[in-house]
């Protein structure tokens, strides 16, 4: 019977044995009105006390995994009082329902000084920080005539265990990176520029910087300082970047698209640095990052940024090139991981190849949101000696590369 119908029933009761007592006068009728009357003060009060007294204890076990891993949330509540919790509606949250906006539901129903347990066991699919367990409980009492509830978010000494996924690592067999021989590459870089160096790093303005030395485009981009580092160019860098924009595909598949792109991003660092070959990643979101590395002792750097890296960047691919492309050496390769293919970016990377830079472009998108424009550019970079990859949001990168290559 629904909780409306029950105490429509329960409340019909109570006023006919009121009325029929004061109208026939007998004790019997009041006596039924007394119980009745004792019963609904009885679920008051013992719902009211189960939430002021509410103790629970929460886990997530253990709490840092990488993705394709299980995790445990456990939830527990302790009844230390001398009546039957009969009815406890729990709402708590997993790392999917934490992407989804929705909310898992469990039931207890627990004895006199007694717990009762709720488990979760599930599968860490995508990475990401999760904020796990409860968020209200609804109390019921053992006639189903009230429901009370709380919200335990708006509680002071609620915390939610944290579960932070990581990334997959995955190990590339093969990536065409170019041979470039080191020998005599720094009397060429002289022989062809009145320095002896090049731009090698941007960073933010210091006191004491000189003003020739300002990135202008960029400082007007991001609305602060930037200058540029100069430094001998001896050997090849690989920079790597990665376009952050926020993604257009709504629901599930946007969060799948964002971890396929970490998750490029972390095989491709942890190829290039396990070959003793410096790298650089540059990543814009409020303000540039970058992270440079050259052995595979770097590679925890770059993957603690990427299993925490947001994805709400202002600027394209195409924006990031314009600003960027200064710093690029001659000789040297860029690796650009994309959510989409724009005509602008298409013209950068040809130019690019063209005055010896070597790029290479990782496009991940889903299957259901890629266009024939994005196969068409694909094919193009390729026969102009690009390397270009497809990657699906439910491939695995060194599969897709071992059927390219």
């Amino acid at each position: 019977m629904k909780d409306w119908l029950k105490r429509i029933v329960f409340g019909a009761a109570a006023l006919f044995t009121l009325f029929a007592g004061l109208y026939t006068g007998e004790y019997i009728y009041y006596i039924c009105f007394g119980i009745l009357l004792a019963i609904t003060l009885y679920a008051v009060i013992t719902n009211i006390w189960v939430l002021f007294g509410f103790k629970y204890l929460q886990t997530v076990t253990p709490d840092c995994v990488q993705k394709g891993e299980r995790a445990e949330l456990r939830l527990q509540i302790h009844n230390d009082k001398p009546f039957i919790y009969p009815l406890i509606k729990v709402y708590y949250r997993t790392p999917m329902s934490c992407l989804t906006g929705d909310e898992e539901v469990g039931y207890l129903s627990i004895l006199p000084f007694q717990h009762g347990e709720i488990t979760n066991s599930f599968v860490c699919s995508l990475r990401g920080t999760y904020p796990l367990g409860m968020v209200r409980v609804e109390v019921s009492d053992m006639f189903g005539l009230f429901r009370f509830s709380m919200d335990l978010t708006k509680k002071i000494y609620h915390k939610l265990p944290v579960l932070k996924v990581y990334p997959r690592i995955i190990r590339l067999i093969d990536l065409p990176l170019p041979h470039i021989p080191m020998e005599g590459m720094h009397n060429t870089q002289l022989s062809k520029t009145d320095e002896a160096a090049n731009i090698s790093d941007i960073r933010q303005y210091q006191y004491s910087d000189p003003m020739k030395k300002i990135h202008w485009k960029i400082s007007s981009k991001l609305q602060e300082l930037y200058v540029m580092n100069y430094e001998m160019t001896t050997q090849p860098q690989t920079l790597l970047f990665i376009e952050t924009t926020p993604g257009t595909i709504p629901g599930i598949a946007g969060y799948q698209l964002e971890d396929q792109i970490v998750e490029t991003a972390t095989a491709l660092i942890h190829y290039i640095l396990n070959r003793w070959l410096p790298l650089k990643l540059i990543v814009y979101n409020s303000e540039r990052h970058d992270i440079t590395g050259k052995d595979p002792q770097d590679f925890h750097a770059f993957y603690e940024y990427l299993s925490g890296m947001a994805f709400d960047s202002p600027f394209s691919m195409s924006d990031i090139m314009k600003i960027e492309s200064p710093s690029f050496h001659r000789q040297g390769s860029i690796i650009l991981i994309v959510q989409k293919l724009e005509f602008i970016l298409y013209n950068s990377l040809c130019i690019l190849k063209q005055t010896g830079v070597y790029p290479m472009v990782f496009l991940v998108q889903h299957r259901e949101h890629i266009s024939d424009n994005q196969f068409k550019m694909l094919e193009e970079l390729r026969l102009k000696d690009i390397p270009a990859f497809l990657i699906y949001t439910d491939q695995r990168v060194d599969q897709a590369l071992e059927a390219i290559l």
